[in-house]
């Protein structure tokens, strides 16, 4: 195989550069070790190229790739053609790991710091120390101030052992983890359609909407509701689209910004940020009152036509009529009889149901669920929601009717989540999606697996809440208020923050952090730099330094994707993220994680050694030595082993038709044999979230044990909450433009901003300003300005466009790591988390706080902020720098 010609970027170019070696008291962004004096000989000196089938991880979408390695090095990476859902293409994101594996600035060794928290100041010292000198910390504090006052945090995303940091948690003992997307990324969604539905969200981008990727796909519109598959998930999820698109399918887009999928789309409605819950409740009303909705779908498998308690909110169980009827059970007004009847599943054909009523029996006060809904959504018209969301009532109106000749579907996106109104959008999809009957047909986004039990991937280091000691869930901070926050088993990060801070209800000491830049990511960043002084130990563990490594004291060198293994999910087939290179000393986390239990364990921590006990650990695995021990465990669901894996991949483990088996709920439950359903009380849709009140007042499904009330219960239906910071508010008068965030196809979350190649193609992060704002500023495409809200100020570059309506601003969230050694810290110049909020209120359910939907003010800058990079040339110095395979480090 003939080696590739190389450009003037390129490891021929950067292997020619020798580095100088680095005192490892030497500042984070000098190197913190020698480089590696390797280089590529000439390519016709070389062996045999070798293809090595692996997949991406630089988002969520882990699409297929082909490494072709020579000499034991990545010189090349190529879509597979075999991964169903990106079908061989790769984005930029993924076309940089090779950058990213042989980055100069690459965590390469354990770290410990020397001088004082900020000098960056640094000894190399084993992972054996590192371990033992944290597991040491953690049993210290422990036992001086019990397990909660230990945080351990960690990203969403590009994180392969997302799970793996809540077991970790529940195996010590320490209830308090978060994860800064969680509440204010995809969690909203998660928990909606798992307690109205039984199953998946509609998310695109998490890989849920698995209908797009359905070759005979039926489906005629498709709604891309505060989602850009062609930025968020461009080879897989956009890539579909196009095709979709090309066999005629409609979309819709709901974004205010003019993305590439608004462009594309059939309409397109620039909704005000953070008002998406009054469109859907409007979409609701126009559906009920114009006759609509699926009506037969409706009656027989929702819970709308069950009859609500006036007085109580809650549906009405048969025990309630008569003290033999069965709690199960649950209660319709029968238009035969004039009088509430239990109704057996799935139904009683000895009953005439009445769907919308109002009624009183015995003194009771009853309404339907469809009543409470329809009377909810009943002030919602088109003119009133317009008014709200800054739009054209008669768009409106086609949108909605484009939407109801289905089949169908709502795909929800990020956007929605994060808002205090986060949930509830999550609900008012639902509603949407099952009220036309959206729901696992041929063409819907709502489906299941209906045989999740075999599937190999999913989880690999689950949870294990099980784990945690008796009478620690209760000492999680922020979620028994938000008890959403359980089906994640996490806390909430704005409560957290307040008990580092003030150290009630319990002080906490110790903070371990695997992700990038906390400081990218976390609602009014400034606010943690009080609470990062406080802590006694910080661990960070990242591929590469960022701001926050700074306030470390401990520094652990975590592997890029092409250095790790994993089972990666591919609708009907799995496929083996393999290491196809090992440079430096650096480390799989989810190994990490398994070593510092079994150290806290030979400690004393007797919850850790009950971890670390196969027998306790019921039908998961315990801790593992090795990452081929862990997933050959999760591979028995299949009968097979890591190394089989390797050998066969990918595999298909499922038949197609079987795995896209439609109509779920209908298949017959051999145990009853009934219909088996929903996976919810009712095994209906519960679109009145009876579900929800529940939640709030024990905790269930979720926790293990019954948990106080909240002081208000939950509302079971969706409802509209306008943005804290209102555009008709007071505030208006001093910041009168509405900001909002999103995602761009080269970057994803906080990372890759140390990437030449895609700085070169985004360098800065821009303003989206709309030409008839600009004019009330003065500014134009190409300056800077400043960027304020109440809670600080920033810098963007200005790119007037019409693709964002007047009053609206868009700006991506970015950091400068070339500014990282600097006062600012390279956080602080252009990252609208600076400006976002974290303060009340919150989302009810989950504690979502408001990174959308805030108001802002502009103003002319002199220029851009000092030390930034902008020209390509200025990214030379992180090109890639070619490293010989190492080994394995020991623990």
């Amino acid at each position: 195989m003939e080696f590739p010609k190389i450009s003037r970027r390129s490891f021929l170019e950067a292997a020619a550069a020798t580095g100088a070696a680095a005192t490892l008291s030497g500042t984070i962004t000098e190197g913190l070790v020698p480089a590696a004096k390797a280089a590529v000989p000439d390519a016709a000196q070389e062996g045999e190229t070798k293809i090595v089938k692996t997949c991406c991880r630089a988002c969520i979408h882990n699409c297929g790739v082909l490494a072709h390695v020579r000499n034991g090095r990545v010189v090349k990476l190529e879509g597979n053609p075999e991964y169903p859902m990106s079908k061989g293409s790769l984005c930029a994101k993924a076309l940089a790991g090779v950058s990213a594996l042989y980055h100069p600035n690459r965590n390469k060794y354990p770290l410990m710091r020397v001088g004082k928290r900020g000098e960056n100041k640094w000894k190399r010292i084993s992972w054996k120390e590192a371990v033992d000198i944290i597991a040491n910390k953690l049993e210290e504090v422990r036992r001086q101030y019990g397990a909660e006052s230990v945080l351990v945090t960690t990203g969403g995303g590009g994180n392969p052992a997302f799970r793996g940091i809540p077991r970790f948690c529940n195996a010590f003992g320490t209830p308090n983890w978060y994860e800064p997307g969680c509440a204010q990324c995809y969690l909203p969604r998660t928990l909606a359609y798992d307690l109205m539905y039984g199953g998946p969200s509609t998310s695109i981008a998490d890989e849920s909407a698995r209908e797009i990727y359905n070759p005979n796909t039926e489906i005629k519109t498709l709604v891309l509701w505060g989602t850009d598959a062609s930025y968020s998930c461009t080879a897989g999820g956009g890539r579909a689209l196009v095709e979709l698109r090309a066999k005629g399918v409609k979309t819709i887009s709901i974004d205010p910004r003019f993305q590439p999928d608004a462009a594309k789309s059939d309409i397109w409605l620039p909704i005000r940020p953070g008002t998406d819950v009054a469109l859907m409740l409007c979409w609701t009303r126009y559906l009920i009152e114009k006759n609509l909705y699926d009506h037969e779908f409706v009656l027989k498998w929702t819970n709308l036509p069950y009859l609500v308690n006036a007085e109580t909110k809650r549906l009405v169980r048969a025990n309630e009529l008569d003290p033999k009827g069965d709690a199960k059970t649950f209660v319709v007004w029968d238009a035969k009889t004039q009088s509430p009847k239990a109704i057996r599943y799935p139904w009683d054909d000895a009953l005439d149901p009445v769907l919308d009523g109002e009624f009183e029996f015995q003194g009771v006060k009853y309404k339907t669920g469809f009543r409470c809904l329809r009377e909810r959504a009943e002030p919602w018209t088109l003119e009133k929601g317009a008014e709200v969301c800054w739009l054209d009532p008669k768009k409106i109106e086609e949108a909605i009717l484009m939407y109801a000749d289905g089949p169908a579907g709502i795909a929800l996106g990020v956007a929605t989540d994060q808002t205090p109104n986060s949930v509830q959008a999550a609900m008012g999809s639902v509603i949407l999606n099952a009220l036309m009957g959206n729901v696992e047909r041929p063409g819907a986004l709502m489906q299941r697996n209906p045989s999740s039990n075999v599937v190999p991937a999913g989880s690999l280091a689950t949870r294990c809440s099980y784990l945690l000691p008796e009478g620690q869930l209760t000492k999680r901070l922020g979620s028994n208020e938000h008890k959403g926050l359980l089906q994640w088993d996490a806390g909430q990060p704005s409560a957290i923050l307040n008990a580092i801070l003030t150290e009630k209800p319990y002080p906490l000491k110790v903070w371990l952090e695997r992700s990038g830049n906390k400081f990218g990511v976390n609602g009014n960043a400034a606010s943690w730099v009080p609470a990062l002084e406080k802590m006694d130990l910080v661990v960070h563990m990242y591929m590469y330094p960022t701001s926050f490594s700074k306030f470390a004291d401990i520094l652990l060198p975590a592997r890029e994707w092409l250095e790790t293994n994993m089972l990666v999910e591919c609708m009907n087939m799995v496929f083996a993220r393999q290491a196809v290179a090992h440079v430096w000393e650096t480390e799989d986390e989810t190994l990490f994680w398994s070593k510092l239990v079994k150290r806290c364990a030979e400690l004393g921590n007797e919850n850790c050694r009950r971890a670390c006990d196969p027998a306790f650990m019921k039908d998961d695995l315990a801790y593992w030595d090795s990452m081929e021990e862990l997933l050959n465990g999760r591979l028995k669901r299949i009968n097979m082993t890591w190394k089989e894996l390797l050998e066969h991949n990918p595999v298909t483990y499922m038949p197609y038709e079987k795995w896209n088996s439609y109509y779920v709920y209908k298949k017959t439950d051999p145990k009853t044999g009934l219909p088996q359903g929903f996976r919810t009380p009712t095994k209906k849709l519960e679109l009145y979230g009876d579900v929800f009140i529940e939640l709030g007042r024990t905790g269930k499904p979720y926790a293990l044990q019954k948990l106080p009330p909240v002081e208000k219960d939950y509302d079971p239906l969706p409802y509209y909450l306008e943005p804290a910071e209102s555009p008709s508010g007071e505030i208006a008068k001093k910041y009168p433009l509405v900001l909002t965030n999103g995602r761009l196809p080269m970057y994803h979350h906080g990372t890759l901003r140390n990437i030449p190649y895609l700085r070169e193609i985004y360098p800065v992060p821009e303003i989206w300003v709309n030409p008839e704002t600009a004019k009330n500023y003065a500014v134009t495409t190409g300056d800077w300005v400043w960027v304020e809200s109440l809670r600080g100020r920033i810098r963007g570059k200005v790119r007037l466009t019409e693709g964002i309506p007047p009053r609206i601003v868009y700006m991506e969230r970015f950091w400068f790591p070339e500014t990282l050694d600097t006062k600012t810290g390279g956080w602080q110049e252009a990252n609208v988390n600076v400006l976002s909020k974290n303060d009340a209120p919150f989302n009810d359910m989950v504690g979502t706080y408001t990174l959308r939907g805030f108001q802002v003010q502009i103003s002319k800058a002199p220029g851009a902020p000092e030390g930034i990079w902008q020209k390509p040339e200025d990214f030379k110095p992180w090109l890639p720098q070619p490293t010989d395979t190492t080994p394995d480090a020991k623990f």
